[in-house]
């Protein structure tokens, strides 16, 4: 159902440039129809992902979890520690990390694998991301008035790590 909807709308948004753009030669109707989807379709996806991460918080979890996934969340009800840079065997690194929560919920950190949600910055200044994959995970729960330390392997060697940003916050090393 959600799929005729959304083919719906797309013949629908075409049909409508199509018409504005008549007067104009059908290569410059096409370039405005397709920029028109192009541009309607990037829409859609960016307002239903922020839709989806809008109603996940405001929803209630199932434990009851405070969800993290901005800067102010996560300062609001987390502290973070390196705890160690170790070496990988197969290349890169694992950056393991203590995340405190003192609140009487426990917290979830989501979207971990977004671009920007946890990130090192190398020695020249260059972000390396969250490597997708070797355990790396997607979102992490840190029990109400404990602490939980986790791995993340990077991409990069360990003595290259000159700092680590959660959600924007720098963490000292």
């Amino acid at each position: 159902m959600r799929r005729i909807t959304l083919l719906m709308c797309l013949l629908l948004s075409s049909a409508v440039h199509a018409e504005e753009n008549q007067e104009k030669g059908v290569a410059e109707a096409a370039k405005s129809v397709v920029s028109g989807i192009v541009s309607f379709s990037k829409d859609l996806v960016g307002g239903a992902s922020e839709g989806v991460a809008d109603g996940r918080k405001s929803g209630k979890s199932t434990d009851g979890a405070i969800l993290v996934n901005t800067h102010d969340d996560f300062i609001a009800n987390l502290e973070a520690k390196i705890i160690t840079i170790i070496s990988s065997d197969e290349g890169g690194c694992y950056v393991e990390i203590g995340f405190k929560n003192n609140n009487e919920l426990p917290v979830r950190l989501i979207d971990l694998k977004e671009s920007e949600a946890i990130i090192v910055i190398d020695e020249d200044g260059y972000a390396i991301n969250l490597f997708n994959g070797r355990g790396n995970p997607e979102e992490l729960t840190i029990p109400s008035n404990a602490g939980r330390k986790q791995q993340f392997y990077f991409a990069t060697n360990w003595d290259e790590v000159k700092e680590v940003r959660i959600l924007g916050e720098i963490i000292e090393l």
